[in-house]
């Protein structure tokens, strides 16, 4: 990360317990917008809760009204807006990151309990599996600034709804409600307000309860998929099939059935 000037003390906070690490964007006075202090500090938690081995499940959320949200107006003023390689330069970081968040071992449940908007959106459609209020919306705003979609967004869009809809929706630049966005496959599931993060935790602590060697070679193929022919996915599928054969793991889950008991996942 190049150096840059902390405006917040922090914009994002990291908790974890229950095998669950809580990532939130802790920026509500500035609706959670995506600039360089997010993009580091999201960056640090993520790759915190990656490399360790009592972590099993992400939750990423935003606090306030504005839970994900668009891109900082001095990123696009200093960066952007000034000349390519300036704009090259804070979109290596922020692409490194979104990478990270789709290769790393441990699966990301997004939480959208506000609006979503723009880059941030985009970060949150990086997700493994998205959790949605009945109040959230996602805001694909760029063309209506002259712009095509920064961080991941077609890339995102594309893997969970098809290119047709995901051009639509970039083209008009107009808010998806919660329940249009289910219904497309943009997120998994929708909630009501109050129960959104419940939900969401509920979701984690079952994936939690699960091997992480299972867990992870899932999250690696899917995320995976769009590189392979069908030849390279069977032999990729294989592979991962004996690795999780071979392992610790499975080895106690054939023990614990016949003990009649729950098995003891190491993660190995």
């Amino acid at each position: 990360m190049f150096p840059y000037e902390k405006k917040y003390d922090h914009v994002v906070k990291y908790e974890a317990a229950n095998g669950i690490a809580t990532i939130t964007l802790d920026c509500p006075q500035n609706m959670n917008r995506v600039t360089i202090q997010q993009i580091d500090e999201l960056t640090q938690a993520l790759e915190k809760a990656n490399w360790d081995h009592d972590i099993r499940v992400i939750v990423l959320r935003g606090s306030g009204e504005i839970s994900f949200g668009p891109g900082d107006l001095e990123i696009i003023q200093t960066k952007l807006a000034k000349n390519l390689l300036e704009a090259r330069e804070v979109m290596v970081e922020i692409a490194d990151m979104l990478k990270k968040m789709y290769s790393i071992t441990k699966p990301i449940i997004g939480v959208a309990e506000g609006g979503c908007m723009g880059g941030g959106c985009n970060i949150l459609l990086s997700c493994d599996i998205v959790i949605s209020s009945d109040i959230a919306y996602f805001h694909e705003l760029f063309v209506n600034f002259a712009l095509s979609p920064d961080s991941g967004g077609l890339w995102a869009l594309q893997r969970l709804i098809g290119p047709m809809k995901a051009k639509a929706i970039c083209m008009c630049g107009d808010a998806i409600g919660a329940n249009e966005a289910l219904s497309m496959g943009m997120v998994y599931k929708v909630v009501p307000i109050d129960r959104v993060y419940e939900e969401a935790y509920a979701l984690a602590a079952k994936i939690a309860s699960k091997s992480p060697v299972g867990v992870n070679h899932i999250k690696q193929i899917s995320n995976k998929l769009h590189d392979y022919t069908l030849d390279t996915y069977f032999q990729v599928e294989g592979d991962y099939l004996a690795l999780g054969a071979l392992s610790a793991d499975f080895k106690d889950t054939t023990i614990a059935m016949m003990q009649k008991r729950f098995p003891e996942y190491k993660g190995f």
